[in-house]
C-alpha cells in the first residue's frame, strides 16, 4: 500500500480536502481523506509531494486523433466554413506516413497532460491499433457520413468496418454520425439501431455552425454547395424546417446515450430539449474559437441543467489536446461559475458520459489508481492557478504503472 500525500486532494465527487491523502493498494484506490486521518496506523510507503494537488486523471470525451498530422498546417479561422474547407483540403494531402506520426504523438501528448480515458472519434479505423496498444483507455466512435444514402439498411451493408468480428467482440466501439448535414435520416436510424442492439453510446457535431442551422432551415447555402462538390447532394432534398436539436429527437437520436458535440448555435429552447432527454452535450470551445464557429451558450446551458462533458476537438482546429485548457478557459470566460464545476465536467462528467465512471473521474474507493499530481504556489485564485498551471504541461502522474488500458 502506498499512501500519496499533497496540500490538497481534490476527489471531484467531494469538496477540496486541504492537506489531504490518497492511498492506493495494487490498481485501485483504498482510501481518500485528510491526512490527519486516513494515516492513522497506516504503516506502509508515504510519498509526501508537498504544495500542490492530487486530482484524477482527466477524461476528453472528443478528439480526432487522425487529424494530428495537421497540427500548424490549418491555421485558426474567422469563418468556421473556411476552416473546414482548409481542413479538408490539407487532410487529403496527409501522407499515411503521416498520419500515423500524427496519431502517435498526439497520444503521447494526451497522456503526457494527464488525459486516461478518450472518446476518439475516427473514419478509417486507422488510430485504434494505437489505442490499443498505449496506455489509454478509450471509447472508439467509428463516423459515418452519407447524406445520399436514402433507403432503410443495416450498417454492415454499406459500412464493412463494423461487420468485422474485433468490432463486433468489443464494448468500446460505437456507430457515430458525423453530423446532420451529412447524415441522411436512413443512416441516422442505421446508426441508432447498430448501437441500441449493443447497448452502444453514439455521437454526433451538433449545431456546431451557422450555416447548419441554415440548411436545416432552407436545404440550400454552403452545405448544399459543399454536398454537391463531393457528389452527396440529393437534388429533391425537404429541409425538415427544424433546429438540428429538434431534428434528431424526431429521429429517436437523442437520449441518455447520445454525446452531441460543440452545440455553439443551441438556442434556449434546444438546450432545454437536451435537458429533457438527458442527451449529453461535449464542449470543446477553445476549438470552437480557432475554428471560428463560436461559443457554446454556457450560461443557457447551465439553468437547462443540459449533461456536460469537455473535449478538445482535433490538432486541425484547436492549438493542443490538453483538456486543462477548455477548463481554463471556461474558468475565466464565466467567472461566476465555480472552479470545481469545470474540474468535474472534465473528470467525472466525462466519465460517466463515456460510461466508465465506475473506474474514472473521481479519487473515490474502489476506483482505479489514475491519479496525478500538479504543483502549486499557494495563489489565492487556487483554481486560476490549477487550470493554468495543468494547461502549461504541469501534470505528473502518480500511479503511471498501475493504469492499465481498456
Amino acid at each position: 500500500m502506498i499512501a500519496h500525500v499533497s496540500s490538497w486532494v481534490l476527489p471531484v465527487s467531494g469538496p477540496p480536502i486541504r492537506d489531504g491523502a490518497v492511498v492506493v493498494q495494487g490498481d485501485r484506490i483504498a482510501a481518500v481523506g485528510p491526512a490527519a486521518e486516513v494515516l492513522t496506523g497506516f504503516t506502509g510507503l508515504i510519498c509526501e509531494h508537498g504544495g500542490g494537488a492530487i486530482l484524477p486523471g482527466v477524461v476528453n470525451c472528443h478528439v480526432h486523433l487522425e487529424f494530428s498530422g495537421l497540427a500548424g498546417k490549418v491555421p485558426p479561422q474567422a469563418r468556421w466554413e473556411d476552416w473546414l474547407e482548409a481542413t479538408l483540403t490539407a487532410y487529403g494531402a496527409l501522407s499515411p506516413e503521416e498520419i500515423e506520426a500524427g496519431i502517435a504523438q498526439a497520444m503521447e501528448a494526451l497522456w503526457q497532460s494527464g488525459a486516461v480515458l478518450a472518446g476518439e472519434v475516427t473514419n478509417t479505423g486507422a488510430s485504434w491499433p494505437h489505442l490499443e496498444s498505449g496506455p489509454l483507455s478509450y471509447h472508439l466512435f467509428y463516423e459515418c457520413l452519407g447524406f445520399d444514402l436514402l433507403k432503410k439498411f443495416n450498417l454492415p451493408e454499406l459500412f464493412p468496418w463494423f461487420g468485422r468480428p474485433e468490432v463486433a467482440g468489443t464494448a468500446w466501439v460505437s456507430a457515430a454520425a458525423h453530423a446532420p448535414y451529412s447524415v441522411s435520416a436512413a443512416l441516422f436510424r442505421a446508426i441508432a439501431e447498430w448501437n441500441a442492439a449493443r447497448s452502444g453510446l453514439q455521437m454526433v457535431h451538433l449545431a456546431e455552425s451557422q450555416a447548419e442551422i441554415d440548411f436545416l432551415a432552407g436545404g440550400n447555402g454552403f452545405f448544399e454547395g459543399l454536398l454537391q462538390r463531393r457528389g452527396r447532394w440529393v437534388p429533391d432534398y425537404q429541409a425538415p424546417r427544424l433546429s438540428p436539436p429538434a431534428y434528431l429527437h424526431r429521429l429517436g437520436f437523442l437520449g441518455p446515450r447520445t454525446l452531441t458535440v460543440h452545440g455553439t448555435q443551441l438556442t434556449a429552447s434546444d438546450c432545454d430539449l437536451l435537458a429533457e432527454t438527458k442527451t449529453w452535450l461535449v464542449l470543446c470551445p477553445r476549438a470552437n474559437r480557432f475554428t471560428g464557429a463560436g461559443a457554446p451558450p454556457v450560461p443557457d446551458l447551465l439553468q437547462a441543467g443540459v449533461n456536460l462533458a469537455l473535449g478538445t476537438d482535433s490538432l486541425a482546429g484547436n492549438w493542443d489536446l490538453n483538456l486543462f485548457g477548455e477548463m481554463l478557459w471556461l474558468y475565466q470566460n464565466f467567472p461566476a461559475c465555480p472552479g470545481s464545476l469545470w474540474l468535474r465536467q472534465g473528470t467525472l462528467n466525462g466519465a460517466r458520459a463515456l460510461g466508465r465512471d465506475r473506474e474514472f473521474g473521481s479519487l473515490t474507493p474502489g476506483k482505479k489508481a489514475a491519479l496525478g499530481f500538479i504543483p502549486l504556489g499557494g495563489s489565492r485564485d487556487f483554481w486560476g492557478e490549477l487550470f493554468t498551471a495543468g494547461a502549461a504541461g504541469k501534470w505528473r502522474w502518480l500511479e503511471l504503472a498501475d493504469v492499465p488500458g481498456n
